[in-house]
């Protein structure tokens, strides 16, 4: 597998700005601050921002790495000099009105950038635009997610060879951190909601998989600290119960995900049903993802489906901690469009979703399944290839 450092072309960029303002409307323009934003529109992440009016050609403004950004970024690049200058240096008109990411802009930047600005200029958000413009990828995007998910399927296939009776959580962890590091993972997996933040991935054993934690996901883990108490930890693991192996590949930047369950000996007969009723609903789930069906639709599909089998009570989390979804849009952030839950989100083509039934079990473990799919036009595709069977070492 080939590493390397990937720009991004200047059509890519010049396509992403087109359906930005395209989506504008009545707004004079938007100015973008968010790290990852910034890097899809301009084609760096250095500290700055960008500013797409309605019309015309964009200002991309820096202010540290002034020097790596114009390497980088196919765009013209300025120097981001004082606040005071905004107004002037982006040649905004009197009155005009500014979408802004208001789901992440801290209120403190906000504040600023209105005194700049000043009092006749009206601020909106746009963040909504900008999620879903980017939850349907191009292929420039799909190639790099295709490759995270090889990236991830090396990562995950890794646990066969290293999975020992009495080792703990975090050693295991640090064999499929490693190997997909080595194959060009960044290290790091972006997250969007507020105080919400991913290690690589979990990988947790038994009971400790099974633990609730305050990230938004089925599963949680004790981790290896108060302050960032999710992931594997110091539990040793124990033949005969699951252990949960559920990563997010990267690829310059984009992502894949994936869960599979791994086993020292055999499961309890009521895990390994378990396990094969989440296999049931991915494959009910996957066979909806097809443009023009809704969210809402799938998901009321999932939570039928578990029902049906007996799992309403496990599937997704114990009735006081379900997780409220049974997948997610990914791509640079692992919580993109679409949410496959109870929201009007439709499916479009070439959106990469990860469909992630899985059962919980507290005091006992987690088992079930996650895979990326690619909706294409007469239906998905698995991107992540790796036997979905609970792997017995």
């Amino acid at each position: 597998m080939k590493m390397e450092y990937v720009l991004h072309p200047r059509s890519e960029i010049d396509a992403r700005i087109k359906k930005l303002q395209d989506r504008m409307g009545e707004l004079t323009g938007a100015i973008l601050f968010e790290s990852t934003d910034l890097g899809y529109f301009s084609g760096t992440a250095q500290e700055g921002l960008i500013y797409i009016p309605r019309e015309g050609p964009p200002i991309l403004m820096i202010k540290k790495s002034l020097e790596r950004a114009r390497l980088e970024s196919p765009l013209s690049v300025q120097p981001q000099r004082s606040h005071k200058s905004l107004k002037k240096d982006l040649d905004l008109p009197a009155g005009a009105r500014i979408g802004l990411e208001l789901d992440v802009l801290p209120y403190n930047n906000y504040a600023r950038l209105k005194k700049t600005l000043g009092q006749d200029v009206q601020f909106s958000d746009i963040s909504e635009n900008i999620k879903h413009i980017r939850s349907v990828k191009s292929d420039f995007e799909i190639g790099l997610i295709r490759q995270a998910a090889r990236i991830l399927d090396a990562g995950i296939a890794s646990v066969a060879d290293h999975l020992r009776e009495g080792m703990r959580e975090i050693d295991l962890a640090v064999t499929v951190e490693s190997t997909m590091k080595l194959l060009g993972h960044q290290g790091n997996v972006a997250f969007r909601r507020f105080n919400q933040a991913l290690p690589m991935g979990h990988l947790m054993a038994g009971a400790s998989a099974a633990m609730p934690s305050n990230v938004s996901s089925p599963t949680g883990g004790k981790g290896m600290s108060l302050f960032f108490a999710q992931g594997p930890g110091f539990a040793r693991i124990k033949h005969g119960e699951p252990v949960l192996v559920d990563y997010a590949g990267c690829c310059n930047g984009y992502l894949a995900d994936e869960t599979r369950i791994f086993c020292l000996g055999k499961l309890p007969v009521k895990l390994e049903r378990a396990h094969q009723a989440a296999l049931q609903i991915e494959e009910a789930i996957a066979g909806q993802l097809r443009p023009g069906k809704k969210s809402r639709e799938i998901w009321s599909l999932s939570e039928t489906e578990g029902a049906r089998m007996g799992y309403q009570d496990f599937l997704g989390g114990p009735p006081e901690s379900k997780a409220g979804f049974v997948g997610h849009g990914v791509g640079l952030q692992i919580d993109e469009y679409p949410v496959i839950g109870p929201v009007d989100h439709e499916i479009v083509e070439n959106m990469t979703v990860a469909v992630e039934p899985k059962m919980i079990y507290p005091g006992e473990g987690v088992v079930g399944i996650e895979d990326t799919f690619l909706v294409g036009a007469r239906g998905p595709e698995r991107l992540t290839r790796l036997p979905q069977e609970i792997w017995r070492v």
